[in-house]
């Protein structure tokens, strides 16, 4: 009761502005964050076609785009077009600071150091989780991007090697992955603590809009530095490394784990959030076995929202690395339009993240829906749309390649939704005080199912003819349609009881019934 009575006080004031708060410079430098993430994601798949050797020069090794990874060969299709179509070898004259250097990899050398990245990415998302709730996220943020910064600068000494580039290369890029694989668990577990449910798909959406800017900008810089510089990858990794510098400055001067321990908030915000999110400000050490284990497998709509997690990412990660191929090989459209196309989609799919995160909110804000609703709204969206895309491009080939490009461009577009309102934030709706950890196994679990779908994909496609890409549209349809129908049925924005911060912070509570679930105040009705 006493929680309930500080909610109805805090409600009866003026709520803090969103804008300027503290609240919000944090979902910016998330931003901030995440476009740093993804530029030194995606630094090496642009750089790699100017760092190798291509058959044009008289090598047998390429430097053609590479299938190695989530986004890598749609990234080399983009960055084709940012080209000049050609890559001449000496006739064309560069400017820059440093000396042309190419490296003589074979094509499985440049397989390895693509995955390298995700080898690493892959491990550290259930401990990303852990970290943030037991140490936390402002210095598992801090200690993940400045690692991956100094590793990515440090690629640069490859320009003064001769002959162990490739171990090193590895080596760097498997260490970028592992400290990456933190920050998505880790922003989960942030936004549990300073969103309270009626923002905190507004202010994720605008943190989770700077994976889609971050990729776009270093596409475009990665082209250029390629097209007109000598030895343009250099450029690349030190830009990508000083901007994580410059990003490390000042989240470390600005934010803090929670409001309670922030030096500057007001007294006004900081009680405003902690009434609604029900945090203390109390550090926490949290083990294996004080996590409960036996609630979460019970709990419908966390096993609902996982499967909705699994299922989109499913198709999302295999169509994300096969659109290029998509458009060119089934739609014959030429590469120099594909860029053009894809980068027209993944604004979209920044536009719609954003923008549904703001209308959900708003929405919810004026009780025109309760959150629980709204959440399942932008899931069956982003869920049911896609399904709807799958059956327009089984009918789509070169002779209705207008019907094919569009139907991409809303797949991508109905993409977003899940970020912005769907999802990926309603783990922190759910589970606050172990959305961290439950999202890094929920997260990991989809990325071995990403994979897993290329691998199907590359076992069913044997030419490149719409008959046998039909049979992937009918799977990945089938997928997208199951994670939508659990979730309408199962899901929910209801917290569960056993894991709201008042109950773990009193451990008398951790071993309460929960059968019954308690909805949040001013936003769900029981």
């Amino acid at each position: 009761m006493a929680i309930e009575n500080t909610k109805s006080s805090v409600e009866s004031r003026n709520h803090p502005r969103l804008v300027p708060s503290k609240r919000f410079t944090l979902a910016l430098l998330v931003f901030f964050a995440f476009i740093v993430q993804y530029s030194q994601r995606v630094n090496l798949p642009i750089a790699i076609v100017c760092m190798t050797e291509t058959p044009a020069c008289g090598h047998n090794h390429s430097s053609t785009p590479l299938k190695t990874g989530l986004k890598n060969e749609t990234l080399n299709f983009i960055l084709n077009s940012s080209m000049t179509g050609k890559q001449s070898c000496t006739s064309e004259k560069k400017g820059g600071l440093f000396d042309e250097k190419r490296f003589h990899w074979t094509e499985l050398n440049q397989q390895l150091l693509l995955g390298a990245y995700w080898a690493g990415y892959i491990f550290t998302q259930v401990p990303g989780g852990w970290l943030a709730t037991s140490v936390g996220a402002k210095w598992v943020y801090a200690g993940s991007l400045g690692t991956s910064s100094l590793a990515t600068l440090a690629m640069t000494i490859m320009h003064k090697m001769s002959s162990t580039h490739v171990t090193i290369a590895f080596m760097l890029r498997f260490i970028t992955g592992l400290a990456h694989g933190v920050l998505f668990p880790a922003t989960i577990a942030l936004w549990s603590l300073w969103a309270v449910p009626h923002e905190r798909s507004t202010l994720a959406s605008i943190g989770f809009c700077g994976t889609h800017l971050g990729t776009s900008i270093t596409m475009l810089f990665g082209g250029l530095s390629c097209r007109y510089l000598s030895a343009g990858w250099m450029y690349v990794f030190i830009a990508s490394s000083i901007l994580g510098f410059i990003w490390l400055a000042l989240w470390i001067r600005l934010t803090a784990d929670s409001p309670n321990s922030h030096q500057s908030i007001s007294d006004h915000e900081r009680d405003y959030i902690g009434s609604f999110t029900g945090h203390t400000g109390t550090k926490r050490t949290m083990s294996l076995a004080s996590i409960p284990w036996k609630n979460i497998i019970n709990s419908k709509p966390l096993n609902a929202l996982m499967i909705t997690h699994i299922a989109n990412l499913f198709g999302l990660f295999f169509f994300l690395t096969s659109l290029g191929k998509l458009l060119t090989q089934l739609l014959h459209i030429k590469a120099e339009n594909t860029g053009y196309i894809l980068s027209f989609g993944f604004f979209l799919t920044l536009l719609s993240s954003l923008l549904s995160g703001i209308a959900c909110d708003r929405f919810v804000r004026s009780k025109k829906v309760t959150l629980t609703n709204a959440r399942k709204i932008s899931n069956g969206l982003t869920s049911f749309i896609p399904v709807i895309c799958m059956m327009l491009l089984y009918f789509c080939d070169e002779r209705r390649y207008e019907l094919g490009v569009f139907t991409i461009l809303i797949f991508l577009a109905s993409s977003g939704l899940g970020y912005g309102s769907g999802y990926v934030v309603n783990f922190a709706d759910i589970v606050p005080a172990y959305s961290g950890v439950i999202f890094g196994i929920a997260n990991t679990l989809a990325s071995l199912a990403g994979l897993i779908g290329n691998l199907v994909a590359g076992a069913v496609i044997k030419k490149p003819v719409l008959e046998q890409w039909r049979k992937l549209y009918v799977m990945f349809g089938i997928v997208y349609l199951i994670g939508g129908v659990v979730y309408i049925v199962y899901g929910s924005a209801v917290p569960r009881k056993w894991a709201k911060f008042q109950a773990v912070n009193n451990d008398a509570k951790l071993e309460e019934n929960t059968k019954v679930e308690e909805a949040p105040p001013t936003t769900e009705k029981t």
